[in-house]
């Protein structure tokens, strides 16, 4: 075991990822960034291109935003729900979230 093996022990955590359209994952970030049993959250812009075509030789473009949060598994379950909910997921083309268990984890902490 590493020097750092002992780091994210003893608190069970889940890794929930949401991936949205433009524009809302700053939305959503601002929404679960200090709520209770949330460890660490990461929000990043995506792009790239999907099997549809525009025409031959002409491939779409599809923006996203993704956003990772580590929470504490007692909290899991209502934090899915709220991002759920406030990102519209479950309307069409709005985007996906899938939660998962995490072995080990802590939460980033900028340079001092």
């Amino acid at each position: 075991m590493s020097a750092l093996g002992h780091i994210g022990h003893g608190v069970e955590k889940k890794l929930i990822t949401a991936i949205v359209a433009s524009g809302n994952g700053r939305k959503l970030l601002e929404i679960v960034d200090n709520r209770p049993g949330v460890l660490s959250v990461s929000h990043h812009h995506a792009r790239g291109t999907g099997s549809r075509r525009i025409r031959p030789g002409r491939a779409f473009w599809s923006e996203k935003d993704v956003m990772m949060v580590l929470v504490e598994a007692p909290q899991a379950d209502e934090l899915f729900t709220l991002i759920y909910e406030a990102g519209g997921i479950g309307e069409p083309h709005q985007g996906i979230i899938f939660m998962e268990a995490v072995r080990r984890g802590h939460p980033m902490m900028p340079f001092a």
